[in-house]
């Protein structure tokens, strides 16, 4: 544990005020949440008995900032789906740190335990993992984990870079006249694995242009991967965290082994290389997949692939992290921006219930001298995020999608224009990135 600084008074976030602000310091920690007995996965509805194998290992982990006045906090979890607005008030009440300072995330990955009760009001059917120990250990470490980053500050410099990957693709692919086989998402629903599965499969029509879930390796992506590599006053490495906007999905519904997927490769590689604390933040994927998908395109479950990605990701992580200067940052303070920003719902959730015609997304964006990092609470299309990017007022800007709640899938207005899986299930109305980026304007200006 490192050695406290010493203080003269308690600021407004319980964070000890030191004899100089901008003093910047942070901290971090991890806590192993693999579980070791059978759980069910979530992500894919395919999935109805529980996973009894397990393939390396899952972490809640945590990065702290402390400029002396304020602190800020990122907790994010190796899972899919958690219950990131319950958590962020847990953690919040547990430091005292200001709950928008504090974000609870995280990566996305399909390949984890169902980490959320089955309660009204959750979106959570089917099975779930409530009555298992690795439920309550889990919802344990969240807090701890924080707690242990809080406990490990120290005296940092810090340092920012961007490389690039192309280990995603756009996965809204545009059908061409045919008959297939194949549902709309194998993952969901098939002919061949599941409880629907059938000897004497339909034969399902395609209509050119229509949009299918699966590979489009013409279509946009965010390929920029950005690199914060946080060092101690000594130039030892402290922290590494990669930002990059791809689903862990590589592998599928079939696939019933606990894995970190892609990503949990890529932290343990990155751990192993640099010596450092990796974190991934995942960004905005809501129409981004890895290159491939297992049960999609004909692809399998293949955790060699899988493993090759999250490998070839590290590799450009480790480039860009080792091109990255660090330097202390004098007068450095945490300035925050936090807004419930008001969204139009669908036209179909509000015919039944008229009463109902918003949705409320709690939007967090931090800023640390020329790094800046934005929380949203879904799944983001990643054109949306590029233009959050471009409205920021920092060099480098973290969107970190999947962090304080779930609104679910946030297309684009062309998407919803042209279909598909994504538009077919957001609760919002096609003008919602308008005004989304409006307010996100707003918010932006109070951290200049």
């Amino acid at each position: 544990m490192a050695k406290k600084a010493a203080t003269l008074r308690v600021g407004r976030d319980g964070a000890p005020v030191q004899e100089k602000r901008g003093l910047l310091r942070a901290g971090t920690a991890k806590i192993d949440i693999t579980p070791d007995e059978p759980v069910y996965l979530g992500g894919y509805d395919l999935r109805k008995t529980p996973a009894r194998r397990r393939h390396g290992r899952l972490y809640a982990r945590a990065v702290a900032f402390d400029d002396g006045v304020r602190r800020f906090v990122i907790m994010m979890a190796d899972l899919i789906g958690i219950d990131g607005a319950g958590i962020r008030q847990r953690i919040a009440e547990a430091t005292g740190i200001t709950p928008e300072c504090v974000f609870a995330g995280d990566v996305h990955n399909h390949a984890a335990p169902i980490s959320r009760p089955r309660s009204k009001g959750t979106g959570v059917s089917g099975p779930t993992n409530e009555r298992t120990r690795w439920f309550r250990c889990f919802h344990k470490a969240v807090t701890q984990v924080v707690a242990d980053a809080l406990a490990d500050l120290q005296p940092v410099k810090i340092g920012a870079g961007v490389g690039s990957s192309r280990i995603a693709m756009n996965r809204r692919k545009r059908m061409q006249d045919a008959e297939s086989m194949l549902t709309f998402d194998e993952n969901n629903s098939s002919q061949h694995f599941g409880e629907h599965r059938t000897k004497k499969p339909v034969m399902l029509r395609e209509f050119e242009g229509v949009v299918r879930l699966g590979a489009n390796p013409l279509g946009p992506i965010d390929d920029e991967v950005g690199v914060l590599r946080i060092d101690k006053r000594s130039g030892e490495p402290l922290a590494v965290l990669a930002n990059y906007a791809c689903h862990g999905t590589s592998l599928g519904g079939r696939n019933a082994t606990v894995c970190g997927d892609w990503i949990g490769r890529a932290m343990s590689v990155l751990e192993e290389q640099l010596g450092a604390q990796p974190m991934y933040l995942q960004g905005a994927s809501g129409d981004i997949n890895p290159r491939f998908v297992g049960g999609l395109d004909g692809h399998m479950d293949s955790i060699q692939r899988t493993d090759e990605l999250g490998e070839e990701f590290a590799r450009e992580v480790v480039r860009v992290y080792g091109q990255t200067a660090t330097r202390t940052c004098e007068g450095a303070i945490i300035r925050a921006a936090h807004r419930l920003i008001l969204l139009p719902r669908c036209y179909r959730e509000v015919l039944s219930d008229f009463r109902n015609t918003t949705v409320v997304a709690p939007v967090s964006a931090v800023r640390i001298g020329d790094v800046t990092w934005v929380s949203f609470p879904g799944e983001m299309f990643h054109e949306i995020g590029l233009r959050v990017k471009h409205a920021s007022p920092t060099a480098m800007t973290f969107l970190c999608g999947y962090t304080n709640g779930s609104i679910g899938y946030f297309p684009t207005q062309a998407a919803f224009a042209e279909g598909g899986y994504e538009p077919a299930a957001s609760h919002l109305d096609p003008m919602a990135e308008k005004h989304y980026l409006r307010q996100m304007a707003e918010v932006m200006t109070e951290l200049r």
